[in-house]
């Protein structure tokens, strides 16, 4: 293989992607996504109005669900009764 087809250093690539802020762009979508299917894609509402305060109730409830924090993935149950009980 030539230079060309194989790239010198696998680092930069991952350099390229951290200066590009690609994992934040990630997580941005991940929340919009779990905002769609929880909520829904579009209002329920006909009205300006009546959608001017949908909009403001959905943003209420996303700042709530954010102050929970970040979800913290276990590998089972047993393990956290482990960790609660030491």
């Amino acid at each position: 293989m030539n230079s060309m087809t194989k790239p010198s250093n696998t680092c930069t690539v991952y350099a390229w992607h951290k200066k590009q802020g690609d994992g934040a762009r990630a997580l941005v979508e991940a929340q919009f996504s779990r905002i769609k299917r929880c909520i829904g894609d579009r209002l329920l509402t006909k009205r300006t109005a009546s959608r001017q305060n949908e909009g403001v109730m959905i943003a209420n409830l996303i700042n709530i669900w954010n102050a929970f924090g970040k979800c913290q993935a276990m590998t089972t149950a047993w393990s956290r009764l482990e960790q609660i009980r030491a």
